[in-house]
């Protein structure tokens, strides 16, 4: 079958290990000194272990593979302990993965295992804890206006598909320039929006946008994708990720492109799926 699997650089690659370490589900080894995927069914494709590679060896792919396998991998954790389990329910709770952890917890409660606690608060950057921003109802006075944005965090990387604000919401996927360009960006296409930003040229591991874009569809059951890039080539690489994800998803959701001039003009806006 088709799907996304990690590949490995070995010009890049130097063995530091690290990537091996930051996979949980035991897919990666070091051998003969450089990095290998040596089981395919216990790749989920989710590139933990590309944010562990200090040399950017490791990419996503979409190819030819064999299956994932939930419970091939859970036969291969289990015996390297509750930390390992752990962290692996973990990995797939954060990448929205609720098939896998339905799967692997009726898997586990089967052989009789106790599912460690893996949904424990977020810690790290305090500016990345996912907070709802209430909105006054009242008209805003003619001197100021006000903010449209309802929920934080908004960047690609930051946000999670299982944040209750997406559910069944109208996601807008904007490029991070649109903003600065649109004078009523606030005002007239956020309203009524929950918003992700992210850029399609300077961001990496976007596949990691595809992914979270394909459970917003499926798991947040989004509504419907509006997303808005400016005129600028590179920018259509953030329209692409949606194709991509709308493609993936086992649901269908409209999914509309606005393209925005340098000069604050809408050049385009249609529906393209």
């Amino acid at each position: 079958m088709e799907r996304q699997i990690i590949r490995i650089d070995e010009e890049l690659c130097d063995g530091c290990g690290l990537c091996a370490e930051g996979c949980p589900e035991g897919a990666l080894q070091i051998i003969d000194g450089k990095a290998r995927l040596v089981s395919e069914i216990t790749c989920d494709g989710l590139g933990a272990c590309i944010g562990e590679c200090p040399q950017g060896a490791i990419a996503v792919e979409t190819r030819e593979a064999a299956p994932y396998d939930e419970r091939r991998t859970l036969d291969n954790i289990l015996p390297m302990g509750p930390n390992t389990l752990k962290a692996h329910l973990k990995h797939l709770h954060h990448h929205a993965q609720t098939a896998y952890l339905r799967e692997a917890e009726a898997y586990l409660a089967e052989l009789k295992v106790a599912i460690p606690a893996y949904k424990e608060k977020p810690m790290g950057c305090p500016g990345s804890a996912p907070r709802t921003l209430e909105r006054a109802a009242a008209p805003v006075a003619a001197e100021g206006l006000q903010s449209q944005l309802t929920h934080w965090p908004v960047q690609m990387h930051l946000i999670s598909p299982l944040n209750p604000v997406f559910h069944k919401a109208d996601l807008l996927l904007a490029a991070d320039c649109v903003a600065f360009a649109l004078p009523d960006f606030n005002q007239k296409w956020l309203p009524g929006k929950k918003v992700a930003i992210a850029c399609p040229k300077l961001d990496s591991n976007q596949e990691s946008y595809v992914a979270k874009l394909t459970a917003l569809i499926d798991e947040a059951q989004v509504n419907t994708i509006t997303v808005m890039i400016m005129e600028v080539p590179c920018c259509g690489g953030l329209l692409r990720c949606a194709q991509v994800a709308s493609q993936a998803a086992q649901r269908r959701v409209p999914l509309k492109v606005v393209v925005v001039g340098v000069d604050g003009e809408v050049r385009k806006e249609e529906w393209v799926a």
